[in-house]
């Protein structure tokens, strides 16, 4: 599994990365590009907020592209990239579980098996400094919960307990992405969900799906188009080759 970190200007100063772009096939968007969650990959809009102005400690943000949910890390001292990739992994997975059997989708008995699955996992982090303007509005807003939330409660950073908590509050509301129309409407949480399921509960469904193998929990990304790739048609003895008839005329 490929984890995909697109890391916003302001994450890349306060770690101190120097990172590629995505490459821009047209040339267009450059630093803008779209991200995208698929069977292979997981993508994340990453970004930091400062607990104080002049405090080098900071919030992280991270939203997934096709959930829109968000996990919110907090107070936080600069980081180095392995130390993030880590600290990331564990608060995923301490949310997936958590998701898993808050809504009784596998029974307690069965989590260390998740777990095992989870960690057995080939998963290779891919950073890039960019910026998708879709999926940055959700963090966005994420930001403006944070900071309003620390201002009622007269705080400049939450625990990890209270950052969940919030996070939680804004992964059960309904969002809305652009390009999937108006009337497509959806709960980041149940969206996550689905992808847990399907990437890290293999073998534990109670329930059968079409087109998925026996306990397995059917994959909520379109399987990709096959192209059928057409062989070269043999032309029999019996026809004759046009240049051979010309030169023979000839």
């Amino acid at each position: 599994m490929k984890i995909q970190i697109s890391a916003s200007n302001a994450l890349c100063k306060w770690m101190k990365l120097d990172l590629d772009r995505i490459p821009s096939i047209d040339g267009k968007r450059i630093g803008t590009q779209t991200i995208t969650t698929d069977a292979e990959t997981l993508a994340w809009q990453c970004h930091v907020i400062k607990n104080h102005n002049n405090d080098y400690n900071g919030t992280v943000i991270a939203v997934e592209a096709r959930s829109r949910y968000v996990i919110i890390i907090p107070d936080l001292v600069p980081l180095t990239q392995a130390e993030f990739e880590e600290l990331f992994l564990g608060r995923l997975f301490i949310e997936v579980v958590n998701l898993m059997l808050d809504r009784r989708a596998i029974e307690e008995s069965v989590a260390d098996i998740v777990a095992s699955d989870f960690s057995a996992q080939d998963k290779q982090f891919c950073w890039f400094k960019n910026t998708d303007l879709s999926v940055n509005g959700h963090v966005s807003d994420a930001e403006s919960w944070i900071r309003q939330s620390c201002d009622n409660n007269d705080v400049t950073a939450y625990s990890d307990d209270e950052a969940y908590g919030l996070s939680m509050h804004i992964n059960e509301m309904h969002k809305r992405i652009a390009k999937e129309g108006r009337n497509s409407r959806f709960v980041p949480v149940e969206r996550l969900l689905e992808d847990a399921l399907f990437r890290f509960a293999k073998g534990l469904s109670r329930d059968s799906y079409p087109d998925t193998p026996n306990g397995h929990f059917p994959s909520p990304y379109p399987k990709p188009i096959a192209v059928n790739k057409q062989e070269p048609k043999v032309i029999p003895d019996n026809v004759v080759c046009l240049a051979n008839f010309r030169k023979k005329k000839l």
